[in-house]
């Protein structure tokens, strides 16, 4: 098949070489730059994980990209959809394709599920996928196996691109109908990173263990109460993944949490020679599942009030909130408090 890619970086770049050792033909768009050159693997086809084929090609033109493929697969940092919606739908016949979202994130400006983003840009639930799950680009192109997950409002589509993508005991992707659940699971699990990563570098590593109870305990709870089925966050959207994001030393979340506890800083220009803090998702996605919280319990009776101890931790930490150095003890009371839910 032909497959589009919006995005270049880390995990577009990971996309586009599990699609070629599926024998499609593959598009990436770069958005161009007028501040600095393309990106070494617009200009190489590598970059530090992956040699991609000529199957892949490069382009700036997004009106090209858009009409390509059979599939749009959409990868990019998950606050800029917007923006890029904005300038898909200046594509003719944009609306009529078939999209698939790979990244995680809720919108903090207003709480959207990146899903609702495309669907309020045009484009109808039925062409509508996410695909997320467990695994880091190392390990995924060192031919580590992985379980994942791709979730649709029609299943007939999730079922369709399980086996477009799928590459038996490689890759093994199951399909779900829940995308409501799917999305803010893989969008929390961000959160749940740098919760960790703050335990990390506050030497409380053996509540991690707890940390993942209360979380899913937590997220059961508001996954339920937004429409979702609360079982999915039991799956590989959120349990399924706390192995790369709260153990694994590739996690951007993790990192983070750990090194504002070891430097006592928030300081962008102090923690970027580390991790690029603009790509830690769990920073923006604690506001947005706080504002999406928020608008919940405001329409809802006093018997149907949801709390989430732990990602009110983390917005509060990332935003200064609490002492740096108390940090972890402050995170480790919170996961008392979603035990106790």
């Amino acid at each position: 098949m032909k497959i589009s890619i919006l995005g270049t970086g880390r995990w577009a770049s990971c996309i586009a070489y599990c699609m070629e050792q599926n024998d499609h033909d593959i598009l990436m768009w770069e958005r161009p730059h007028t501040d600095r050159a393309e990106s070494n693997l617009y200009r190489t086809h590598t970059n530090q994980y992956v040699h991609l084929s000529n199957k892949v090609s490069f382009t700036h033109d997004l009106n090209k990209v858009v009409n390509f493929g059979d599939i749009v697969i959409i990868s990019i940092l998950s606050q800029k959809l917007d923006d890029l919606m904005q300038s898909v739908k200046r594509v003719k016949g944009y609306e009529i394709k078939k999209y698939c979202i790979c990244m995680k994130g809720i919108e903090a400006t207003t709480g959207r599920r990146l899903s609702e983003i495309l669907m309020d840009n045009g484009i109808k639930k039925h062409n509508i996928a996410v695909w997320v799950g467990p695994g880091h680009v190392q390990s995924i192109t060192a031919g580590k196996p992985t379980n994942m997950v791709i979730s649709a409002y029609e299943r007939a589509y999730s079922r369709e691109l399980v086996k477009i993508f799928e590459k038996k005991n490689f890759m093994d992707i199951y399909n779900s109908k829940d995308i409501i659940g799917t999305e803010y699971a893989a969008a929390a699990k961000n959160v749940y990173g740098i919760a960790a990563g703050v335990l990390e570098g506050s030497g409380f590593e053996q509540k991690k263990g707890p940390l993942m109870v209360a979380a899913v305990k937590e997220m059961a709870k508001f996954i339920d109460a937004v429409g979702g089925d609360r079982e999915t966050a039991e799956g590989l959207a959120l349990l399924g993944d706390f192995q790369a994001t709260l153990f694994d030393k590739n996690s951007k979340n993790l990192t983070y949490g750990k090194l504002i506890v070891e430097m006592a800083s928030l300081d962008k220009s102090k923690i970027q020679p580390y991790v690029d803090v603009e790509s830690v998702e769990g920073i923006m996605t604690s506001k947005a599942l706080l504002k999406r919280l928020s608008a919940y319990n405001k329409i809802a009776n006093d018997d149907s009030q949801v709390k989430m101890p732990i990602i009110e931790a983390v917005n509060k930490i990332v935003n200064g909130g609490v002492n740096l150095e108390q940090s972890g003890e402050y995170v480790c009371r919170k996961i008392t408090e979603a035990l106790e839910l």
